[in-house]
């Protein structure tokens, strides 16, 4: 299992035998991604138990991924008292309110930008 700790007088985060880490959001090494800026995505739409840190109401929904922030640990493992890790993507995935309700009457060009770890994310044609 790999650790992650602060040095003892710097703001910089270690994991495993002290190797610096680099990420430009996050402590963690940023795994290679699956996806990028600009493609398009699905929510997985699945049944959950417990903690979940994904709107139920974007569940089968398509989007674009906005923007990667860097790898964090799983809240979802994280709100269990596990350790969270391996450190996943988090990504900002941009969605079109049209395309989220059915009954929305508001500008066509209106968004909403929601943070989604990569388990969740399906790609999309």
């Amino acid at each position: 299992m790999v650790k992650a700790k602060r040095g003892a007088w710097s703001g910089e985060w270690r994991v495993g035998r002290g190797n610096p880490v680099r990420g430009p959001h996050s402590p963690f090494p940023i795994p290679r991604s699956r996806f990028i800026k600009g493609d398009a995505v699905r929510i997985a739409d699945r049944a959950v138990l417990g903690h979940c840190r994904t709107p139920w109401y974007l569940r089968g929904k398509r989007g674009v991924v906005a923007a990667i922030h860097g790898a964090f640990r799983n809240p979802e493992a994280l709100a269990y008292h596990k350790p969270g890790l391996p450190a996943l993507p988090l990504y900002k995935v941009r969605f079109r309110q049209r395309d989220l309700w059915d009954r929305y009457t508001g500008p066509s060009g209106d968004e909403l930008e929601v943070d989604i770890y990569e388990h969740w994310l399906e790609r999309s044609e």
